[in-house]
C-alpha cells in the first residue's frame, strides 16, 4: 500500500481565491448600481433693462454606463430649466418667467472627440472632461422679460438640471427608464431678487 499523500497546499489556495473572486463577481452582479450625485449650486443673476439673466452650474461624474452609451454612439442629452416666480400668500406662487436649455453631448469615434451642442453653438473637445465642464455650466439664460416685472418686489429663481431620457431613442427609453444609472438629475437651489433694472445702454432710436 502506497503512503498518503500530503495535501496540495499550493493547489487549495488557488481553488480558495477563485471561490472568492467567483463570490466577489457574484455579489457585485446582485449589488443595484447607485444614482450620479449631482451638485447643483445657486443660479447668480444679472438684472438688465430687458430683463433677467441666470447663470447655474452643477458638477457630476458621468457614471460608466452612460459613458459607455455614448462610445457605442448614443448622444447625452442635458435640460436645464430655470424659473422666476413670486410668492403669494393666498395661493400658489405665481410663474412670472422661464428660460430652458438643451444641451446634447456626442462622440465621434472615427475622430476620438467629443461634441457638445447647445443650440447653433456646436464644440468638439479631446476629453469627456472638458466637454462635461461646458455641459455642466449654462451662462446668461434669459429667465425675464422686464414686462413682466414690477420695480421694488420681490422674485425666487430655482430650476431643475436632468438627463433627458425623451431625447433617447424609443427602444433605449425603455430599457434604461427604470434604471439608477441614468437617473441624474437636481433641483437647483432658489435666490431671490428684487427688480431694480439697469438703465439701458441703448443709444436713443
Amino acid at each position: 500500500m502506497s503512503p498518503p499523500q500530503a495535501p496540495d497546499t499550493t493547489r487549495r489556495r488557488v481553488l480558495a481565491a477563485a471561490s472568492v473572486g467567483a463570490g466577489v463577481a457574484l455579489l457585485r452582479a446582485w449589488t443595484p448600481a447607485r444614482a450620479a450625485t449631482v451638485y447643483a449650486q445657486p443660479p447668480t443673476l444679472e438684472l438688465e433693462a430687458d430683463g433677467v439673466y441666470a447663470s447655474a452650474s452643477v458638477v457630476f461624474a458621468l457614471p460608466v454606463a452612460l459613458e459607455d452609451a455614448l462610445r457605442r454612439g448614443i448622444p447625452l442629452y442635458f435640460l436645464t430649466r430655470l424659473n422666476v416666480t413670486q410668492s403669494r400668500w393666498w395661493w400658489f406662487n405665481a410663474g412670472i418667467g422661464e428660460g430652458q436649455q438643451l444641451t446634447r453631448l456626442g462622440y465621434e469615434p472615427l475622430l476620438g472627440k467629443y461634441r457638445v451642442s447647445t443650440g447653433a453653438l456646436r464644440t468638439s473637445y479631446s476629453s469627456l472632461d472638458e466637454a462635461l465642464n461646458q455641459v455642466q455650466h449654462v451662462s446668461r439664460l434669459k429667465v425675464a422679460d422686464a414686462q413682466a416685472l414690477k420695480r421694488g418686489e420681490t422674485y425666487s429663481v430655482g430650476g431643475h438640471f436632468e438627463l433627458d431620457l425623451s431625447q433617447l431613442p424609443r427602444p433605449f427609453q425603455l430599457n434604461v427608464g427604470s434604471q439608477s444609472e441614468w437617473q441624474l438629475e437636481a433641483d437647483f437651489p432658489s435666490v431671490s431678487f428684487t427688480w431694480t433694472p439697469r438703465p439701458s445702454t441703448a443709444p436713443p432710436g
